[in-house]
């Protein structure tokens, strides 16, 4: 398995919108090869997997946040989900993205910003490798729920580092008991094989 290279390291590290743009456009080409074939990075199907556990609708609409080059979208489709609409802040990747022809819709936005989408829309959200350092704060999960119908699920990872150094426990404590969003489960999973990185597994299901 390979070593996490300078790229990642930047990508974490990023200081400012730009810089993190600046990873992402250098990156996106070969942003596949690197996770998937070198580093091992199986979350994007474990978080599809437990998805496709709670959805309870038919032929559901998806919403990929943080989609990147696709990643999720490729386990989603796999999964036998072909209606996914993606989100993300790097126009690089999105090309990336919507290379591969299967995403419906895919918008360039901040998702750390209202996100100009409709409210209680899709039948259920993913978000993968998004929570993390430099990326998106912890309080961009309730525009997540806000976008999410009544009943819908969302399953995402928290890069543990992230889940421990943000409150991102307390937060979502408190969206259950305000009624929010149901806290369904929050499980310990692998993150990245190479660098023996974990993550927070978490599904959220929108009271209605």
């Amino acid at each position: 398995m390979g070593k996490i290279t300078k790229v990642h390291e930047q990508a974490l590290t990023a200081d400012t919108p730009d810089a993190l743009q600046a990873v992402y456009e250098d990156w996106a080409a070969r942003y596949d090869h690197d996770l998937m074939n070198e580093w091992g990075y199986s979350t994007p199907g474990r978080v599809v997997e437990f998805l496709c556990r709670y959805l309870t609708q038919a032929n559901p609409l998806i919403l990929d946040a943080g989609c990147g080059t696709g990643l999720v979208g490729d386990a989603l489709v796999a999964a036998g989900v072909n209606r996914i609409e993606g989100v993300d802040f790097s126009q690089a990747m999105l090309r990336e993205a919507a290379a591969k022809a299967i995403y419906g819709q895919l918008h360039c936005m901040d998702m750390n910003q209202v996100l100009p989408l409709p409210t209680a829309h899709y039948d259920g959200v993913t978000c993968v490798g998004t929570f993390t350092t430099a990326h998106v704060h912890p309080e961009a999960l309730r525009e997540l729920v806000r976008v999410t119908r009544p009943g819908g699920v969302l399953s995402f990872s928290v890069r543990i580092e992230y889940w421990n150094t943000t409150g991102f426990r307390g937060l979502l404590t408190g969206m259950d008991v305000a009624g929010e969003a149901v806290l369904e489960e929050v499980r310990t999973e692998p993150y990245v094989d190479s660098e023996g990185s974990q993550c927070k597994l978490v599904i959220l299901r929108v009271p209605g």
